[in-house]
């Protein structure tokens, strides 16, 4: 049984206290909810900030293919070198598959690309298609003691993120 206290996001108790109880030997420590705002508004920030560095490398990526070369976080850079650094990127690319029956054979039907962890972490997920292709994404984010959240895009955002998550191989 861990000693460690267990943080809850919840509404701010009637009067402002702070509540501490205990259930099953554990303390609770209830956080005011303007602080699981701040969490959540530190998240969505982080969150922006990759997709704003997503943006520039995909646009990179895009006129190196036109022209050969582009300019990216203040280098010009080649082709090849824009695509090792998209890749090298996420901290981890994963896929799962969806139900099937025992036996069966599993393919992958959804990913994560994990772009930082901590407070706050980063990370798109989504759907794949049957050759193992994204088709579908939601660009995610959370802080300490608060739960994934969709970070809302708009199409031009979601089209480059795709173009993005399609540099990763999901399998076959």
């Amino acid at each position: 049984m861990s000693s460690l206290p267990h943080v809850y996001a919840i509404n701010k108790p009637k009067g402002g206290e702070s509540v501490r109880s205990s259930r099953k030997g554990r303390t609770v420590k209830v956080v005011k909810i303007s602080n699981a705002l701040e969490a959540r508004n530190h998240a969505i920030q982080e969150a922006r900030a990759h997709l704003d560095a997503i943006l520039e490398l995909v646009t990179a990526i895009e006129c190196a293919r036109a022209n050969g070369y582009s300019t990216f976080d203040g280098e010009e850079m080649s082709l090849d070198e824009l695509e090792e650094r998209a890749q090298e990127w996420p901290l981890s690319v994963l896929v799962r598959s969806g139900w099937i029956s025992p036996g069966g054979e599993m393919r992958a039907s959804e990913y994560e690309v994990l772009l930082c962890t901590g407070g706050p972490a980063v990370r798109i997920r989504g759907d794949l298609s049957e050759h193992c292709e994204p088709e579908t994404l939601r660009l995610e984010c959370q802080d300490w003691f608060i739960s994934w959240d969709q970070v809302s895009i708009n199409s031009g955002e979601a089209e480059a993120l795709l173009r993005f998550v399609g540099l990763f191989y999901f399998g076959e």
